[in-house]
């Protein structure tokens, strides 16, 4: 297979496991192929600090696999003090930086984390890349050692740049997705979800069906509108570049497109518009969905769904406080903003997120998300 085929499979790859509808092994074994490593790890959680990281998604893999006994010892034994976590933390948006120059040199002789766990994990002489995330999380790609005999090279690490806005990419939809609770669902599933805005277009980019919210908001807002059966926004600046956006998912010579997502400013308010725009391809479409092309997402901040705290509290026997937590995470609020109006620390509020975690026996915040949005349609509840 020649380059340009593998990077497309890579980048649909990406695309498919961003929806849910593949693993992230999958696409991490075409990551390896492509970058001509064995193996590698993608984070992102909120929070700089080390010991106050919320993880909203981490995987090891090697070979295709995921190392999930790697992952555990790895949290248990090194993290805490793995010396390279909050230099890591400070690098700029999208910098290639190898691993060997996370520590020092006294660190690379002595700490655990890099003689141990590096070394376990093919690691020691890898890269490691820093992206800024939605709302202000971070993004953390770290590959294995390159298998070329001289290290890495120019090529490789073109590749690798190459790939991080794919990256990227991926994280802002399936977060946008396990926002919502709607990860994995199929085309057709989607258009009965109610806590996002999902329009399906076609190969001309003509909009060919839309969930009720999404509806909603095309008739009642000022950004986004429905213009003779096309998607368009209302500025002109912002039309051109959702233009861009739908170009680029559908390309008119065919073949696969690329993501994209654009943030449409509200001039009436503190909030914005996100518009996630993914391209869908032929092996994603079921029998009822066969003519969608591409996928539009809207995140809306003003529009999400009202959850009664009492409810929560009463159906997962939460306390009154970790209730109204859960309802601030699953309305998509990020844990310095809910700091911010609880007026307690990022760490605390996480150390309350994982006691909520540990009660209801799950290990993340998608599982939390989905719990609390199934009660929405449920009547307030009266003690």
């Amino acid at each position: 297979m020649n380059p340009p085929d593998l990077f497309e499979r890579v980048v649909v790859s990406l695309q498919e496991a961003a929806l849910g509808k593949a693993r992230w092994s999958e696409a991490a074994l075409l990551i390896n192929e492509i970058s001509g490593t064995r193996g590698g790890a993608l984070a992102f959680a909120d929070g700089r600090a080390q010991a106050d990281a919320h993880f909203l998604f981490m995987q090891l893999c090697h070979d295709g696999e995921r190392r999930e006994d790697l992952e555990r010892e790895y949290f248990r034994e090194y993290w805490e003090r793995d010396e390279s976590i909050p230099r890591v933390g400070r690098l700029a948006d999208g910098v290639l930086v190898p691993t060997a120059e996370l520590y020092t040199d006294r660190e690379k002789k002595r700490s655990p984390a890099y003689t141990e766990a590096r070394r376990r994990t093919g690691m020691q002489n890898g890269l490691n890349v820093r992206l800024d995330g939605p709302g202000g999380s971070n993004i953390v790609l770290s590959l294995a050692d390159s298998r070329e005999p001289g290290g890495w090279s120019s090529a490789q690490l073109a590749v690798v740049r190459r790939l991080l806005p794919h990256v990227r990419q991926f994280v802002r939809v399936r977060k946008t997705l396990t926002d919502a609770g709607a990860l994995g669902r199929s085309l057709f599933a989607l258009l009965d979800e109610s806590r996002c805005s999902v329009i399906q277009l076609d190969r001309n980019a003509r909009i060919i069906a839309a969930n009720d919210r999404a509806c909603r908001l095309l008739r009642e807002t000022r950004e986004l509108s429905d213009r003779e059966g096309f998607l368009s926004a209302t500025t002109p600046r912002d039309n051109g570049e959702l233009q861009q956006l739908l170009a680029q998912a559908l390309p008119r010579l065919g073949g696969p497109g690329s993501s994209g997502s654009m943030t449409i400013r509200r001039s009436s308010s503190r909030t914005n518009v996100v518009v996630h725009v993914t391209p869908v391809a032929a092996r994603q479409r079921d029998f009822r969905a066969r003519q969608v092309a591409a996928l539009v997402l809207v995140a809306d901040p003003e529009r999400r769904p009202s959850i009664d705290a009492r409810l929560v509290q009463a159906a997962l026997d939460l306390t009154p406080a970790e209730s109204r937590l859960a309802v601030m995470v699953a309305a998509g609020q990020h844990t310095r903003d809910i700091a911010a109006r609880t007026g307690r620390s990022e760490g605390t509020v996480r150390c309350h997120i994982q006691n909520i975690f540990r009660k209801q026996g799950i290990s993340g915040q998608a599982d939390l998300v989905r719990r609390v949005l199934s009660l929405e349609g449920f009547p307030d509840f009266s003690p």
